[in-house]
């Protein structure tokens, strides 16, 4: 196993919470309309909850896998994959306060959600174990 030094790990950190926000204001034009609520929604089975902090999350099981290995990954290819997972709207972040209930029992770490409130309401999402200040983006600073 290749072991990464302390400054390797700090750059990477610093160039993916320089392009996290970057990329999250490169949305298409077709992701600014509302989206209506899918029928076939996995139904709430389990609990309900406020995030504490913003999370990461992938918007399928398939991108689940994808990010997890390039979020772990914190050299410059892992940068690079998250980037490019980010920009193609495959890892999303979800702001703090929004209220999820779980569709699905936990697996491989992550929980499988339903957003109940906010941007991403009624969107099913895959939440990455970590949050991503863990991660190493920066908190989402305060609205007014």
């Amino acid at each position: 196993m290749n072991r990464k030094t302390p400054l390797a790990l700090s750059v990477c950190a610093a160039l993916l919470a320089g392009l996290a926000p970057a990329l999250m204001s490169c949305k298409s034009s077709a992701s600014t309309t509302a989206r209506a609520p899918a029928a076939n929604l996995p139904p709430i089975t389990g609990k309900q909850w406020r995030l504490e902090k913003e999370w990461i999350a992938a918007d399928s099981k398939e991108d689940y896998a994808a990010g997890s290995a390039a979020l772990r990954e914190f050299d410059a290819f892992g940068a690079m994959e998250v980037s490019k997972l980010f920009y193609h709207h495959n890892l999303v972040m979800v702001p703090a306060g929004t209220l999820v209930g779980e569709t699905a029992p936990s697996e491989n770490g992550g929980h499988q959600v339903r957003a109940l409130d906010g941007p991403l309401s009624g969107q099913t999402l895959w939440l990455y174990p970590e949050s991503a200040e863990k991660m190493g983006f920066p908190a989402a600073s305060p609205t007014p």
